[in-house]
């Protein structure tokens, strides 16, 4: 089973844990192919690249060599307080490098379903709880880098309309297809960690 995701979502208070920084709070969206590490058999993904909306964006992309790029990211979400559930989500990203717009429809109704899994809890590890990620650097070199989270309070949710033009420029998935995904999962916040710097692989 092969498997693309793209993740959109919003940074809140970002800042770093060893070095004097301050806090930020941006836009993101990271396009990822789902892989397993041959030589460890670890659950990964691979970083096709993201898109930043955010001055800062010059670190990971010059400093650190990441495939990240400019884009301009707007979220139009509103959360139903009693039922925790979105009864708007809209976003949309102007960028030269990967354009997309993503609406999505919530309700109590929405179930989990994963054709392929033997049941949900298997399907929800593999899908939200790869911890490493490798990509190829701006320099072309391999790259590395490992993320922490707690279990992720996914719910299901809907595709109402999806335009993800960094996928159909490269021939991955087209426009057409973009509109029936394989699962939409959706948690309204979280934490995460990330160990940076990033590892270069010889």
């Amino acid at each position: 089973m092969g498997l693309i995701s793209v993740v959109p979502f919003i940074d809140v208070d970002f800042t770093s844990a060893v070095f004097p920084f301050p806090k930020f709070t941006m836009g993101q969206t990271n396009y990822r192919i789902y892989i397993i590490d041959t030589e460890t058999g670890e659950r990964c993904v691979w970083f096709l690249g993201t898109t930043l909306d955010s001055w800062t964006l010059a670190v990971p992309r010059y400093v650190w060599n990441l495939p990240w790029h400019a884009g301009k990211v707007k979220f139009d979400c509103t959360v139903n307080e009693a039922s925790g559930l979105y009864d708007k989500y809209h976003m949309q990203t102007t960028s030269n490098w990967a354009e997309a717009t993503v609406s999505l429809i919530q309700s109590e109704s929405d179930q989990f379903d994963f054709p392929g899994f033997p049941d949900v809890e298997s399907a929800l590890v593999y899908l939200t709880h790869p911890l490493a990620g490798f990509y190829y650097r701006r320099d072309g070199k391999l790259g590395t880098y490992r993320v922490w989270h707690k279990e992720l309070a996914v719910k299901p949710a809907q595709l109402a309309s999806a335009n993800f033009k960094l996928l159909s420029t490269l021939g991955i998935v087209m426009e057409s297809e973009q509109s029936s995904p394989y699962s939409v999962l959706i948690e309204p916040i979280n934490e995460f960690t990330i160990y940076l710097p990033p590892t270069v692989i010889e």
